[in-house]
């Protein structure tokens, strides 16, 4: 009784509200990733029971380039959407529209990546040469994309827990799917259960949630030129920002199984879920913060203060759940992944606690339009990832990985927090 009382003062103190809709927002958010990492647990765990180490660490790589393919193909849609949702004079033309031009983009892009990984990733090179997993290819990073738009939407009307609804889910059926492909498909049966998934969560937020959130939406292809200056006028700088900071996350994965091969991809790849499920705490706060602070930018500062000790508090739990149980946690998907995976899961886990910081510095900048010096923070912190962890793979193995962002990430809050502190200061 005493801890609940002492929860709920430290809680009062750092002025948190449940009733507040940036915390209503952003808790739908961290049950959303909460949820769709819970089940992807279960998922992985049934993936590692049935299928190879290298069959693992073929379908990861396969599934992170479909996801950056993604990326890249939504144009910078989901963020205008969350900035300009809510002023839209005709907002359910603006989500077809939105979604039509990031279908086109995503389509031709995912051709173009398929052919390419011959040259980047050989042991891949059966993408492009097989014509039943280049269709499929093209078509889950289509829906992976579109899935994405839909999700911004909600949040952008305050809606998030049709967000909550859609992830949960993609995330069943995705569950419901690998044992089913097992013995014909072998890698591939892994992403077309992930890519089946999406298409059904797509299928249920644009038929049955979207109406609820935009009434009489109907989705339709819709193109409109205005739309595309809009975007570019407003997304051109932050559609560059978004694709240099989710760079590591999604070709981290690709740098791995090209250096190591895909038994180590597979043991990294487990801990690198593991990691963004603690990352998610940081990053839906700061996604919150961003469609709060569009709204009203007056409580900004209180705002930033809130998320990031919110945040804080969080992570602190959960990096202590990884260091003292993480071993018997990854015992789920057999002991060879508890043995190699477990030392990098520490070490990135304990990465999450300064990405407050820089989350939420990030999304201020963003809401108060510093794009130019957005993209040189990102810029600078993506290239010292990527490359420092390339460079030192080969002779540090996979915890050279954790360390490096480890200490990247650290130094980024301490120079964050020495050149604006006034950020988290009371006014």
């Amino acid at each position: 009784m005493r801890e609940r009382t002492d929860v709920r003062a430290i809680l009062s103190h750092a002025g948190v509200t449940l009733r507040s809709s940036l915390y209503k927002n952003a808790i739908y958010l961290m049950l959303s990733q909460v949820t769709m990492a819970g089940f992807g647990f279960f998922f992985w765990v049934v993936v590692a029971r049935y299928y190879t180490e290298a069959e693992v660490g073929y379908s990861s790589a396969i599934v992170s380039a479909i996801s950056l393919v993604a990326l890249v193909g939504n144009l910078g849609l989901d963020s205008f959407l969350m900035r300009f949702l809510s002023a839209a004079q005709n907002p359910r033309r603006l989500v077809n529209t939105c979604l039509t031009y990031s279908a086109i983009a995503t389509c031709a892009l995912a051709v173009a990546t398929a052919a390419g990984l011959r040259a980047w990733a050989p042991v891949l090179g059966f993408v492009a040469s097989q014509p039943i997993f280049l269709a499929a290819f093209v078509c889950f990073a289509v829906a992976s994309t579109l899935f994405g738009i839909s999700g911004a939407a909600f949040v952008a009307s305050r809606q998030a827990k049709y967000l909550l609804v859609k992830d949960a889910l993609f995330s069943a059926v995705k569950l419901s799917l690998p044992l089913l492909f097992v013995q014909r498909f072998h890698a591939f049966g892994i992403v077309a259960s992930w890519g089946i998934a999406t298409a059904v969560g797509l299928l249920a937020s644009l038929l049955i949630f979207m109406p609820r959130t935009l009434p009489d939406y109907i989705p339709r292809p819709t193109l409109g030129a205005r739309l595309v200056r809009r975007t570019w006028g407003f997304s051109g700088m932050n559609y560059l920002v978004t694709l240099i900071a989710a760079a590591p996350r999604f070709v981290m994965p690709l740098i791995v199984i090209k250096m190591l091969g895909p038994e180590e991809n597979a043991y990294f790849y487990v801990a690198w879920a593991i990691a963004t499920l603690l990352y998610s705490v940081p990053s839906s706060l700061a996604l919150s913060l961003f469609a709060e602070g569009s709204h009203d930018k007056r409580k900004l500062h209180h705002d930033a203060r809130r998320a990031t000790l919110f945040s804080a508090a969080l992570l602190i739990l959960a990096v202590l759940f990884v260091w003292l149980l993480g071993d018997r946690f990854l015992l789920a998907f057999g002991g060879n992944y508890s043995r190699h995976s477990i030392d990098v899961l520490r070490i990135l886990a304990l990465a999450g606690l300064p990405m407050t910081i820089e989350r939420v510095y990030f999304t201020v900048l963003r809401i108060r339009g510093h794009m130019r010096e957005l993209a040189i923070w990102h810029a600078t912190l993506t290239a010292v990832l990527l490359v420092a962890s390339y460079f030192l793979l080969d002779t540090g193995g996979l915890e050279a990985i954790g360390w490096v962002w480890l200490v990247t990430h650290s130094a980024l809050a301490l120079i964050i927090l020495s050149l604006r502190s006034e950020l988290w200061l009371k006014h």
